[in-house]
């Protein structure tokens, strides 16, 4: 498939989503607020649609065999053809002796990409809340002009890559 082609579809596919986030309203952080304060479920439906969406989405994919689930495979290859000569979790003896004495066990990379991803998502849905929705509704009440939505998408994508230039350097021996 040719880059235009790819270029145009995915184009099409933003331009279809960003139509129905539009026209449903759809905002998973209103939708939970909703339905917690004067429990109205209206907005809530749409996010139980984007969850059953992606579930079917998800298991018609992987049935035909277009997604595939697990770590990817890194490693130095000289040419695309060739199948990578270091895979994810494999070293040479050479470089384990080195590793050993820089790299914490798995557990501990585990345990501090959790405790950053969870205050990471702490902070976007604290602010996604004060803001009044989230990110998908920023998105779509800046395409319509709104000057606060504006502002929470600067803000956010700030943060984003703050974020991770703090978590590349919490993480620094992954990025070495």
């Amino acid at each position: 498939m040719s880059s235009m082609l790819l270029s145009l579809l995915f184009l099409g596919i933003g331009l279809a989503v960003g139509f129905l986030a539009q026209r449903s309203r759809m905002c998973f952080v209103a939708g939970l607020r909703d339905w917690i304060l004067v429990k109205d479920t209206e907005l809530l439906v749409g996010l139980f649609s984007f969850l059953a969406t992606v579930w079917l989405l998800t298991s018609v994919l992987t049935a035909l065999g277009l997604l595939h689930h697990g770590v990817p495979e890194y490693g130095t290859a000289g040419d695309a053809s060739d199948p990578p000569t270091v895979l994810a979790g494999q070293a040479s003896v050479a470089r384990l002796s080195v590793l050993q004495a820089s790299v914490p066990p798995l557990a501990a990379l585990v345990n501090r990409f959790f405790l950053a991803s969870l205050v990471g998502g702490f902070l976007v849905g604290m602010f996604s809340v004060v803001a009044g929705g989230c990110v998908l509704r920023q998105h779509v009440l800046c395409a319509q002009g709104d000057r606060g939505a504006i502002w929470y998408l600067a803000g956010f994508y700030g943060a984003v890559v703050v974020f991770y230039v703090l978590l590349s350097r919490f993480l620094g021996w992954v990025y070495s």
